[in-house]
Order: structure tokens, then sequence, then C-alpha cells
């Protein structure tokens, strides 16, 4: 992963536009971003799946989990 277009959802989501992700994931993961840009390491793979539509229950719950630890509060 080099940050180009079409290489990580995440980096297509905050640098360059797209909108991978359901409203609310990528919300989370924009607060996430906002609080500590290094905490998105954490996901590792998950967004590729979440950008196929698969594991989003699961994601919602681990963005959930991390921006409680991290002080951002619950996601919704």
């Amino acid at each position: 992963m080099n940050g180009k277009p079409a290489d990580n959802p995440i980096t297509d989501m905050l640098f360059y536009g797209k909108h991978p992700f359901p409203a609310d994931i990528e919300e989370m993961v924009r607060r996430l971003h906002a609080i500590d840009r290094r905490i998105l390491n954490d996901l590792k793979w998950e967004p590729f799946a979440w950008e196929k539509g698969e594991r989003l229950e699961e994601g919602r719950k681990l963005l959930r989990e991390l921006l409680e630890k991290r002080g951002g509060g619950a996601g919704s």
C-alpha cells in the first residue's frame, strides 16, 4: 500500500473523495483519523471487507470500541 488512488479504501475516502463504506462507518473512520491517524493501522485488512459490503456489523463494533477507548465516544 502506497497511498495512491484505489490502493486502500481508507485513503481513497480520506484523500481522494471516494465513498467506499456505508455512511456510519465512514463517519467513525473519520473521527478515529481525527483522534489519531495511527489508530487506523489497527484495522488491518478489515476495510477491504467493508468495501465489499462484508463484515459490516463486526466493523461497526470494532470502530465503536476503538472510539470508546480513544475518548471519541460511541459511533452512531
